[in-house]
This record gives structure tokens, sequence and C-alpha cells, in this order.
């Protein structure tokens, strides 16, 4: 009886196994990786860096899926991304404009008692190296690239304005950075640059439409150019704010059931328009989407990415962290806006260069 009993424990034991790891596939998977450890422990000449090595197969079993809205975190990139998703920003307190000699980055103002203002960087001096890599000759883009994914201390060089070159070590802060700027147009059409919809950008959009539209606004224009999307709660909210009763988001699991999200009675009457590119995508083409179907706005620009899935952030026991899709979601009227191939703004305005063709197109059409 003792036997059988031991022998049913390991037959259970056995099958919870083997349906834990994904049955016969995932069986086979772990049999090849064990494989490929033993090799490399018992045959490999030098030392092998496991932290990295278990970063790098994590990184591949993600990339996989094909998702390309799916992506594994090492730890410090995780901290990187969750204090991004609270708006702040990984750097060390400046704001630049290129170089027109291109040297680097000129520094046109800091954050009081930030890294840099700390470290004796001031107005008018000249970042040309991080980290060992020069910042003559990139883009706006790429030096904040190359700072923000710095998470230890680096050298850094500057110029100040009199030509002295000064070395440094300086190491990035994160530094919270308000996601919506406003200002009023002529002819009273109020402008909002919203950057992402991260924490604080629906509140902070409101409060910009408050006071514009207090200020005499008869028009408003919503820049959503290069805006990568951002927190759901954020987009709700701030829809919620602008459109009458009804729908405004629909969310569908992978058996097709759909959990759709409502907006109250009170809305914004007044005339929108919604600037969107082909780095509008996630809530931002969401947000122009909706408040196009529901007559709202005009958009103008040119299309837009086109995602239709809504991600989760599961953080492993050593703080790393795996970002992947659970979910579709739909535009109020249900459409998807990846099999749309993004979304299609009713008035398509190509970038001009010196000239921002698309906000003068939406000027226009408001005035």
């Amino acid at each position: 009886m003792c036997l059988c009993t031991a022998l049913l424990t390991i037959v259970v034991m056995y099958a919870m196994v083997f349906f834990a790891i994904g049955g016969k596939e995932g069986l086979a998977f772990y049999n090849k990786l064990s494989s490929v450890k033993k090799v490399v422990e018992e045959e490999y000449v030098g030392e092998l860096d496991w932290e990295l090595a278990s970063d790098m197969v994590s990184s591949a079993i993600v990339k996989a899926t094909g998702d390309r809205w799916s992506y594994y975190m090492t730890a410090k990139e995780y901290e990187s991304y969750n204090q991004n998703s609270l708006n702040n920003m990984s750097g060390i307190g400046v704001t630049v404009q290129v170089d027109e000699e291109g040297r680097g980055a000129v520094v046109i103002s800091t954050v009081a008692d930030g890294p840099a203002d700390r470290a004796g960087i001031y107005e008018g001096c000249i970042l040309t190296s991080a980290a060992g890599q020069s910042l003559g000759g990139l883009s706006l883009y790429d030096v904040g690239q190359v700072i923000k994914f710095q998470f230890d201390e680096y050298d850094m060089t500057y110029l100040t304005p009199d030509g002295e070159e000064i070395s440094i070590k300086i190491k990035n802060e994160y530094i919270f950075s308000s996601p919506v700027s406003h200002l009023m147009l002529d002819e009273n059409i109020g402008y909002i640059r919203l950057e992402n919809f991260e924490r604080a950008s629906a509140q902070t959009s409101i409060s910009a439409m408050k006071q514009l539209i207090d200020e005499g606004a008869k028009g408003l224009i919503f820049d959503l150019r290069t805006n990568p999307g951002g927190q759901l709660s954020e987009l709700t909210e701030l829809l919620d704010y602008i459109l009458p009763e009804g729908e405004i988001f629909v969310s569908v699991d992978s058996d097709g059931n759909e959990e759709i999200t409502y907006s109250d009675d009170s809305c914004v009457d007044i005339p929108m328009v919604v600037l969107i590119n082909e780095k509008t995508y996630s809530a931002a083409e969401f947000f122009a989407a909706a408040l196009r179907e529901y007559d709202a706005a005009t958009i103008i620009g040119v299309p837009s990415t086109g995602k239709a899935k809504s991600q989760q952030t599961y953080i492993l026991d050593d703080g790393s962290a795996v970002h992947i899709s659970t979910r579709n979601y739909l535009t109020p009227n249900r459409v998807n806006l990846a099999d749309a191939g993004g979304l299609v703004p009713d008035i398509i305005v190509e970038a001009e260069e010196d000239i921002d063709a698309a906000l003068e197109k939406a000027l226009e059409y408001l005035s």
C-alpha cells in the first residue's frame, strides 16, 4: 500500500510539473536550456556572466512572441521604466538645443539643484560628450537617449561660453517633467502639447483646457505628434472629461469578452483639432480616434502607427520585469487600429522642413 501511494504521489507530482512547464513543448524547451548550460559549464574555456545570460535568455523568450509591444526589462531598465511612467525623467536636469556648429548640445536652462546645476553647468555651456560618446552632430533626441540610459556615474565633458573644456563625473537623477505645455495662439486658438499619457497628464491637460477656455479660446489644438501613449487610466480620465455620455474604451480579452469604459454626460463643447504623425501610437492615437468618432475633433497630419494591444508589466523576483501584451483594444466604434493600418487623418499634411505645416493648417481650419 505504501509503495503504491508513493508511486502515485510521484506520478501526480510529475504530471503537475509537466503541465506547469507547458507540457511536451515546455519540457523540450527546458531540456534544451539545461543541455546548453551544461555544455558551457563543462567546456567553455573562459568565465560566463550568468546574470547577463539570464537576462539575454529572458529577453529572447519574450521576443519570440513576435509582438513588437512586448519586451523584457532588466532590474535597472525596469526602474527607469517605472520612473518614466511617473513622468520622472532620468537625466541631469538641463534643457538643451543643438549647437549650430555641431559641437554638441547647448544648455538653455538648468533645474535648480539638479545634477548639472550642482556640477557647475549653466546656460550657454555646450555638452560635448557623455559616457565616452561624442554628442557632436547628434539630434536632440539622440542626445537625450545617450544621457537617459546611463544608470551609473559617468564621464561628461562640456565647454564653457568662453571655450574652456571641463571634464566631470556626473550621475543621473529622476526629475519630474510635466507632460503638458500650453499657450494661446493667434485668433484665440488654444494650443496644448501632450508629450505622453503617463502620470498627471489627464489633470494637467484638463487644467490647461480650463485656463485657455477661461481666457477666451474659441478652439483647441491637441498636439499629439510623437506621443507614445501611456496609462489607460490617464487616457480614460481625459476622454471622460471631453466627451459626452457613452462608451469611450473597449478592451477585449483572448476569449473575445469585452470590458467597456463609459463617459458621463458632461463634455467640452468647443471646436477641436488633434495633430498626429507616424510616431503617434497607443493611447495617443486612440485619443484622437475617440474624439473623431464622437464628432468632437478633426484630425490633421499623417497616419499614425497603428497599435491595438494593451500591456501589463509583471515584476520578477530579482527586480526585472516582463512587459507583455495581454488584451486587444478597440475604439468606441469597434475599430482595431492595428488592423486598420493606423489612424488616417481627416486632412493629410506632410511635414515640411522649417515649417510646421500641420499646425498652420490646424490654425487655418479653426479660424
